[in-house]
């Protein structure tokens, strides 16, 4: 996975540079793992990390509840003509501290996947949740600072010749925003 601090992308916090646009280009396969790449780049990606920055002591803190990230994933054209998104073009698998951020999708042409993340808050860690019990309220507490919150989902596209929905592998993008330092 690639280390945060080397971000794939960082989103800035000033009046002006509040957010970032990516463009990436997936590879389905009916069989073998899907590819994402960055456009320009030549080399899969098999992880994406998003550094959001804190807003610094001259910026208006009420930016970083606007900032954003969003991906627009196409897929590859060598292939387009014979797949098309699912659905909202994503099956989550598991979204670790997911009241600490927004994500949403949406399929702009059937080829196009619009992923946007947004409303990034500290990366805390919760303590007390009990994901095995959902029968009964429990008390969530923030601990220690972590390196990132992972979102775990897979593509989910229609293979159009044969009529079949497949799912990707997990391709992982993991989101954080450091704690507030004074």
């Amino acid at each position: 996975m690639n280390e945060i601090n080397t971000p794939n992308i960082e989103v800035q916090c000033k009046a002006d540079n509040y957010f970032s646009v990516k463009t990436l280009t997936v590879l389905p396969h009916t069989q073998e793992n899907w590819l994402t790449f960055f456009n320009s780049e030549t080399n899969p990606t098999e992880s994406l990390s998003v550094l959001f920055n804190n807003a610094k002591n001259n910026d208006a803190k009420s930016i970083e509840k606007k900032q954003y990230v969003e991906l627009i994933i196409s897929l590859d054209p060598s292939v387009a003509a014979d797949w098309e998104f699912y659905g909202n073009g994503v099956e989550y698998c598991g979204a670790d501290s997911n009241c600490q951020y927004n994500i949403s999708t949406e399929i702009t042409d059937g080829n196009t996947l619009v992923l946007t993340i947004a409303q990034v808050e500290p990366t805390y860690e919760f303590l007390g949740v009990d994901k095995d019990n959902l029968e009964k309220v429990v008390e969530v507490t923030e601990g220690k600072e972590t390196e990132y919150l992972p979102i775990s989902f897979r593509y989910t596209a229609k293979h159009v010749p044969s009529g079949k929905i497949y799912m990707s592998q997990d391709p992982k993008i993991v989101v954080r925003r450091p704690g507030n330092t004074l």
